[in-house]
């Protein structure tokens, strides 16, 4: 088995049947597809505010942990935001 498929079936165990992230992997590597995963969901050129965030997030994990993928999501720069969290934006980078 190639590595990419490695990884891919590796991430894939962190998700349940209906395809929600049932837990977050403490191994690097591993948070990458899974927070790309994650930032699909939000659309380029929208923004949204932390609570629109929030929701998008809840809806896509098993667990109340909201704020640790908000801001991996954040420190990964797959999202940006105003330092007073007022607005947040998808990165065009990722």
């Amino acid at each position: 088995m190639d590595p990419k498929e490695e990884l891919l079936r590796k991430v894939s165990n962190y998700y349940d049947e209906q395809g929600l992230l049932i837990r977050y992997p403490g191994k690097k590597p591993l948070r990458q597809p899974i927070l790309s995963k994650m930032a699909e969901n939000f659309l380029f050129g929208r923004d949204y505010t932390e609570k629109e965030v929030n929701a998008v997030i809840q809806a896509h994990i098993a667990f109340s942990d909201i704020e640790l993928i908000r801001r991996e999501l954040i420190e990964g720069q797959y999202l940006a935001r105003l330092r007073d969290g007022s607005k947040y934006w998808r990165t065009e980078t990722k």
